[in-house]
């Protein structure tokens, strides 16, 4: 077993959480630092003894001397200075750090990070370090069989009547811009949860492993659901509302009834969000519901993007009202040509950009940082 960590100086949770304090702070202002990330989690266990400690202090000491740098030492060991520009004295002390564990490539250890542009980042070693990392997804189970057709054709009558209200998921898409105290619902969200109604109506199948049955059952579920929110008594209390729907869904003739359901007013509030997918497979149809949508007086947005999906979408893909990215870690990776061709292709209004996924602060940060200020997740739920 190898000894402790070399820091005597390991830091709790207040010097986290002031480091992500000042992180949100340039996001917020602008206001351009550099950092340095000590990860002594990654170096070698013989330069993590306690013995190593005086070489680790000298190694930073020239960062912290002559610079209004601040030291922040995070929970488990790990080390963030932040300072003003230029940064020369840090490139200095990587230099140094660098001749002291030549096995390891610097950037694996000890980043040098610029903010606000990788705030991202330093929020994520923040996160790690207060134990509130992500736990990995677990692997998908193999798919099981595919319903028979009789069981199939039996669900989607049952779903021509049902009432899928128990098995709807309302969710509240939340504007929070930086510096902001509180969040603001903007909209809700509202979806006909289909593992729920296929665990009802068709237990054991693995309806997602089959495309054509996935599609007839999502669809059956989205004309229930249109059906019951274009009830006199549902449209008038609707208010701002998103509908993630099948492109077919959306010039289905429960989806023009809400449109009837809701006037005037109650359409300026209401987005139909297609999948991009969906809106590749079938741009003819594509075309027919964003015309639909600009005669009508509702919005017509694009879900599941990815940075690399807003870059390569034309000017008329990118023009529907609503354009929805899910958060996947990976976008913290991005190097500096990645992240400048995606806020280049972003559009200029970028209050109709929303991150879905947006469960940790790491998140809403990568966003902030692009100019996205409209959210899902868990880092909002359970607000009124």
């Amino acid at each position: 077993m190898s000894e402790a960590l070399a820091w005597t100086r390991e830091g709790g949770a207040a010097e986290a959480l002031a480091l992500a304090a000042l992180v949100r702070d340039c996001v917020a202002s602008g206001v351009e630092r550099h950092a340095l990330l000590l990860r002594l989690s990654r170096v070698p266990d013989r330069l993590r003894a306690p013995r190593h400690a005086r070489q680790w202090e000298e190694a930073l000491a020239p960062l912290l001397r002559p610079t209004r740098a601040r030291r922040f030492d995070l929970p488990g060991g790990d080390v963030a200075v932040i300072c003003p520009p230029p940064g020369a004295h840090l490139e200095t002390v990587r230099a140094t750090l660098e001749r002291l564990v030549p096995e390891l490539p610097i950037e694996e250890w000890a980043p040098h990070l610029r903010l606000p542009a990788e705030a991202a980042v330093l929020l994520t070693a923040v996160e790690a370090a207060l134990g509130l990392a992500a736990a990995p997804e677990p692997s998908p189970p193999p798919p099981g069989p595919p319903p028979s057709p009789a069981a199939l054709d039996a669900a989607l009558r049952a779903l021509a009547g049902a009432d899928v209200a128990i098995a709807q998921r309302r969710r509240g898409l939340w504007r929070l811009a930086p510096g902001q105290e509180e969040a603001r619902r903007e909209a809700v969200e509202i979806r006909a949860h289909l593992p729920d109604l296929a665990e009802r109506l068709l237990p054991g199948a693995a309806l997602e492993a089959w495309p054509a049955a996935f599609t007839a059952f999502r669809r059956a579920a989205e004309r229930r659901l249109l059906a019951d929110l274009a009830r006199p008594e549902e449209a008038r209390h609707l208010g701002p509302v998103c509908l993630p729907l099948a492109l077919g869904s959306v010039t289905e003739a429960e989806a023009l009834r809400l449109d009837a359901a809701l006037g005037p007013a109650g359409r300026a509030a209401l987005c139909f969000c297609v999948p991009l997918a969906d809106a590749l497979a079938d741009p003819a149809g594509f075309a027919r519901a964003r015309r639909l949508a600009q005669a009508r007086g509702w919005r017509l947005g694009l879900d599941g993007l990815e940075p690399g999906h807003v870059a390569a979408l034309s000017p008329a893909a990118r023009a529907p009202g609503l354009l929805r990215l899910r958060f996947r870690p990976g976008f913290l990776a991005a190097d500096a040509a990645e992240r400048a061709a995606f806020a280049a292709a972003l559009p200029e209004d970028r209050a109709r950009v929303a991150l879905l996924g947006a469960d940790t602060p790491a998140a809403i940060a990568w966003a902030w940082q692009h100019g996205i200020t409209l959210f899902a997740g868990r880092v909002f739920e359970g607000r009124a």
